[in-house]
């Protein structure tokens, strides 16, 4: 890992991870949607207060991850983690540019719109990418602890773990989605799943780079 220029992609990592963690703004404007049927991605509507600022946040943290891929080193062992956060980088961007019109859980008429598919090409648009950011996160955690699987150092087996927990909740919340989506239910956010997945992924991504060069080290 030494031919990484390591403090500045691990900076850029960290800077990603505290601003892609949106519950900290969530706090800051004193939760504006209930945690319990929620989805943190409708801070980003355009009917909210939030919107500029949760959209801003995931923007800037998606251009530091990609910042930071670009500037890792290349290597086979790594070429599917630094893929997969790419890709994670990518939906999150490109989720930025493309906020629900209303947040669901926040109006009526919001949720009765996207239960009867009403809610316009917004609405699809931002699932699509939503569904590219989760893929990414999915796969980033698998390739993680692909990595991390050996390794015996404390910090290591942190990430690992914060890996397994990330990869374990996304596939539980994306799963849930889908069925109550295919079976033609109204989504109900499991929004305290969500927000316990956020913050595992944040942590990990701001520890990824420290517990990967310690795994590495001889």
């Amino acid at each position: 890992m030494d031919a990484v220029p390591y403090r500045l992609v691990r900076n850029l990592l960290a800077a990603a991870a505290v601003l892609y963690c949106s519950l900290l703004l969530e706090a800051a404007a004193g939760f504006p949607l209930d945690v319990h049927r929620s989805f943190l991605s409708e801070l980003g509507a355009r009917d909210q207060a939030t919107s500029p600022y949760a959209r801003a946040m995931d923007l800037s943290s998606s251009v530091l991850t990609l910042l930071a891929v670009v500037l890792a080193r290349r290597s086979r062992e790594l070429a599917g983690l630094l893929i997969s956060t790419a890709v994670f980088a990518v939906g999150t961007m490109f989720d930025s540019f493309s906020p629900m019109d209303c947040a669901p859980s926040a109006g009526a008429a919001c949720r009765a719109d996207e239960v009867n598919g009403q809610a316009g090409a917004a609405l699809v648009l931002h699932e699509a990418t939503s569904t590219i950011a989760g893929v990414g996160t999915i796969a980033m955690a698998v390739f993680a602890i692909l990595l991390l699987r050996r390794a015996r150092r404390w910090l290591s087996r942190l990430v690992a773990v914060l890996a397994g927990g990330v990869l374990v909740t996304q596939v539980w919340l994306g799963s849930v989605v889908a069925y109550e989506t295919l079976s033609g239910q109204e989504v109900a956010a499991p929004g305290i799943l969500q927000r316990a997945s956020t913050v595992l992924f944040c942590l990990m991504l701001g520890t990824l780079l420290p517990g990967l060069r310690q795994a590495f080290s001889r």
